[in-house]
């Protein structure tokens, strides 16, 4: 059966949920655990929360209402996000990083010699101290966007906001990243 899952579309899937086939949830978790639980990573800066939030996020999709069709990924990424703010409210803690962002790419694969790595590196380091000086709602918006990949519908969607307001948020967030980038440039060479 798990074979013939594989198969199935995200939208399937979601059937497969409404009426309650545990299976789904699994074939779900399989599919979508890698970016989910990166996105809890880099949402909450810290590597073994976002195991473990990710992990809840599927552990809590059988409770969940399933997604209307076409909607399966933002709705993963809406659960993940508010079990992420939830955790921080209980916490009451503050995202800092402590780790290097995590993105789908393979840094090996990019790799153009010692001097390249060490730019770079140096250059990650940078955007990502800027990102964490942006507020918690820019920060989101980036990350769904930049680090996710995902087009302004899912983010509207998986935010709980409008497209042109999740368009208006990426403006405003380009914007401070830029201005805080640009407060670092000197700090960085």
């Amino acid at each position: 059966m798990s074979e013939e899952l594989r198969e199935w579309s995200d939208d399937r899937l979601a059937e497969g949920l409404r009426a309650r086939r545990g299976e789904c949830v699994s074939e779900l978790t399989q599919r979508y655990w890698p970016p989910i639980q990166r996105f809890c990573a880099n949402y909450l800066c810290d590597h073994q929360l976002g195991e473990d939030v990710a992990q809840e996020t599927f552990l809590r999709l059988a409770d969940e209402t399933p997604p209307p069709a076409g909607r399966v990924r933002p709705w993963l990424y809406r659960i993940a996000r508010n079990r992420c703010l939830d955790l921080l409210r209980r916490q009451k803690i503050s995202p800092t990083h402590n780790h290097p962002l995590r993105t789908g790419i393979d840094p090996a694969a990019t790799r153009t010699g010692v001097s390249g790595v060490m730019r770079r590196d140096e250059r990650d380091e940078r955007v990502h101290r800027a990102i964490d000086g942006l507020p918690q709602e820019y920060r989101e918006v980036l990350l769904l966007k930049y680090f996710e990949g995902m087009g302004r519908e899912e983010i509207a969607v998986a935010l709980e906001l409008t497209p042109q307001a999740v368009k208006g948020r990426l403006a405003r967030a380009s914007d401070a990243l830029q201005e805080a980038l640009r407060g670092t440039s000197g700090s960085a060479g």
